[in-house]
Parts: structure tokens; sequence; C-alpha cells
């Protein structure tokens, strides 16, 4: 069986980002019954990091919360060669969409971010489907040189960040690079280490980015639903082979660089466009009131 580890750590004796006051963290246990690591967390508020590390074991996660104000719970259980681990960061206060509202017009409430404050640790030593869904509050995500098979983020007001910082490319092909944008933010930095084979979008009223400003190295499917938000894609300017079909509503605005040729109704293709390349973005965009804008990159 694996140990779940619940301790609590003076943060200045280990100088973790600043925070002198008791640390709790939980860590799954390093074992060669399972190679892939299906985590889920669900953040109502506070400040989340997830990242790589040099730890020696495939997930460990260290906080502070205001246990007065959230309820954290941490299970895993191994099936077959995937250990599934959950963790739900419950805020009493089960702060709902009015609060959300409230948050992305007038800020967090004074030190939320102080109070609910985790950091996630991964490493290299397994395959990762990850299932993320924030509340309110700052997240920021950093895959380099992960094994990341699946990726779903789902943001109510969040100002999300994803990126590879490192640069380093994902250890594996990712099925599926999913993005959920309720009220939020989020911007994904250097798309084309993710390695992902389908990406989605969907937008309610907030801001979406997507930076494909490399291209991909093999075919990618982007499939885009916009409610009453934005979404911005960041493309290459030259050697980028790619098409755009637009499903959208008179309501609806998008902008487009010069030198994307429309060669249908709502269809329009790159200049290095080519049915069969190897390296082909095809974008499926679903537009009810809101912005679509395809910029190249700076």
């Amino acid at each position: 069986m694996f140990r779940i580890l619940l301790v609590a750590l003076a943060a200045c004796a280990w100088g973790f980002e600043g925070h002198c006051q008791l640390k709790k963290f939980y860590t799954l246990k390093n074992d060669a019954s399972y190679d892939t690591v299906d985590f889920s967390m669900k953040a109502t508020s506070g400040t989340c990091f997830v990242k790589p590390s040099h730890h020696q074991d495939p997930l460990t996660i260290y906080g502070n919360p205001s246990l007065s104000d959230v309820n954290p719970t941490f299970k895993s259980s191994v099936r077959g060669a995937t250990n599934w681990v959950n963790l739900e960061l419950e805020d009493y206060n089960k702060r709902g969409l009015s609060h959300a509202i409230t948050y992305n017009v007038f800020g967090s409430e004074s030190s939320a971010s102080e109070k609910d404050y985790w950091k996630v640790y991964l490493t290299d030593q397994k395959i990762y489907k990850l299932n993320l869904n924030y509340g309110v509050g700052d997240t920021y995500i950093d895959l380099s040189n992960l094994s990341v098979a699946h990726f779903k983020i789902e943001s109510g007001s969040a100002d999300v960040n994803i990126n590879y910082s490192a640069g380093g490319m994902n250890r594996c092909q990712m099925d599926t690079f999913s993005v959920i944008v309720d009220l939020g933010t989020l911007v994904t930095q250097k798309m084309h280490l993710a390695r992902a084979n389908h990406v989605i979008a969907e937008v309610g009223f907030g801001t979406a980015v997507l930076d494909f400003g490399q291209g991909v190295s093999q075919k990618c499917t982007v499939n885009a639903s916009i409610g009453a938000g934005t979404l911005k894609v960041i493309v290459p300017e030259s050697e980028f082979p790619a098409i755009i079909r637009f499903k959208s509503s008179p309501l609806c605005k998008y902008s487009l660089e010069q030198g994307f040729e429309k060669i249908g109704d709502g269809i329009y293709a790159s200049k290095s466009y080519k049915p069969n390349a190897k390296n082909l973005m095809e974008f499926v965009i679903d537009v009810a009131l809101g912005n679509i804008t395809f910029e190249y990159v700076k």
C-alpha cells in the first residue's frame, strides 16, 4: 500500500517561497506497480503552482491552507497500471458564480493567496494524466520535460498561465490538451512542446490565448467553442500549413492576418497549406457572440 504522509513543517526552516508559517504536504511514494498517475485536483480558491522537480516521488504537494476555511482531502488507489489520485481543496464558503464575478471585477479578497497556497511537484519518472479544476485565484503550470499523455484544465474565474519554461518538450505524445474558461483568463505558451494531437478550447465569457508561434511537428486538430468571450491564436508567419473552418453567427467577430486566403464559405488557408502536410494544423472554430483573432508571432 502507498503511504500518504501528512506532515506539518515550519516554512522558515525549509525556506519555502518566503511563507513563514506551518506547511502541510502530501506525497505519493514511488512504486514499480504503476507507470501512470491519473491526478485530479479541484481548488475553489487560492494560488496554485504545478511544476517539474527532482523529487524521487512522482507527486509531492506543499500547502499552507487556513483549515478554518479549506478542507483538504487526498486519496489514491492503484487499479491496473494506474495510480488514481484525487486532491480536493474544498472551501467551506463554497464560493460560487457571484463570488467569481466579484473577484473578476474587483480582485481577490485581502490575503487570499497567502491563506490558500499550494505547490504541486511532478517528476519525469511516470506518465501523467492531469485533470485540474480551479475556481478563483492564480494558477501557474509548467510542464517542461514531463510525460503528460492527457491534460485538461477548467477555470472559473482563475487567471491561469501554462508554459514550458525550461523549453523541455513533452516526453510522450499527448492525446488531448483541453482548456475550459468561464470568466477567467488562460494563457498557454509554447504549445508546440505539448505534442498534442487534439486541442480543445471552450471559452464562455473569459479570454484564452493559444501560442502556436513555433508551429507543430505533427498534425494537430484544434476545436474551439466561443460563447461571448475572446480567443487569440498565435501562429508563425511562414512555413505554417493551416486551415481554419469557421462556424460563426452574424454577431461574432473574427480577424485574420494577411496571408490567409479564403478558399470556401467560412474556410481560410495559410500560404503553406497542403492537405497532406505532416505538420498540418486544422482549426474548427464555433463562435456565438465572441471574438476570434489569429495573429503572427511577434
